[in-house]
């Protein structure tokens, strides 16, 4: 009969159209779903491999070559900022004092990476942190290295860069924020490494976080975690 084959042909292209969308929409979901997932692989990599505090520029930098031979000074490191009202210390520096050949050799590799990566011209103001800020805690002092390999990939993840805030740690997990004091300058950096493999040391700064709060390259810091 005319008017029931017509019905069948509509109700046959009826579906053959839902299901065509059906499966286009499947399509389209699963794209969508495969996108979402290498998004969120990127960011969780990107946040693994760059947990970076990078201070901005007062003006741009100027690469020179940093100027041959060891410093024949080492200037006196001023000592850690006294305790907070409240604040407990506990520990003290680590065993095996630097000697003069050890404070001079860090001194000069931070003097030439400030030199040749202009870290001087670094803004630490969004970084730094007023030491009267901080709350009463707890604090250890141990002795901090300054290490200044960039471009070599870190434990963490990526190259270090010359502008990159941080610090090595023999074990505290990649990313955990530690606060250092120095004299009267604070600041608070991710671990983005391992090391320092030297003993008596337990902290390495990157150059900009040793030029930051103004560490000569080796000696004691105060620190907390978090």
């Amino acid at each position: 009969m005319p008017g029931r084959g017509r019905r069948r042909w509509v109700l046959a292209l009826g579906a053959a159209l839902v299901v065509g969308a059906g499966a286009a929409a499947a399509i389209v979901l699963a794209a969508g779903g495969s996108g979402s997932e290498e998004d969120r692989a990127t960011s969780i990599a990107q946040t693994i491999q760059e947990p970076l505090l990078v201070p901005r520029r007062r003006r741009p930098p100027t690469v020179v070559e940093p100027s041959a031979g060891g410093a024949t000074a080492v200037p006196s490191a001023p000592a850690p900022a006294a305790p907070a009202p409240g604040a407990r210390l506990i520990d003290g520096p680590s065993a095996g004092a630097p000697t003069d050949a050890e404070l001079k050799g860090e001194l000069a590799e931070l003097k030439g990476a400030q030199a040749q990566y202009a870290l001087l011209d670094l803004d630490f103001s969004g970084s730094l942190i007023d030491p009267s800020d901080l709350t009463p805690g707890v604090w250890r002092t141990s002795v901090a290295s300054v290490y200044t390999d960039y471009f070599k990939p870190t434990a963490c993840g990526g190259p270090l860069r010359p502008e990159q805030l941080g610090v090595a740690h023999k074990t505290l997990r990649c990313g955990t924020m530690v606060t250092f004091r120095y004299g009267n300058r604070a600041i608070r950096v991710p671990v983005i490494d391992r090391g320092p493999y030297i003993a008596g040391r337990e902290w390495d700064f990157s150059g900009a976080t040793a030029t930051a709060l103004r560490f000569p390259g080796l000696g004691p810091v105060q620190w907390r975690i978090g």
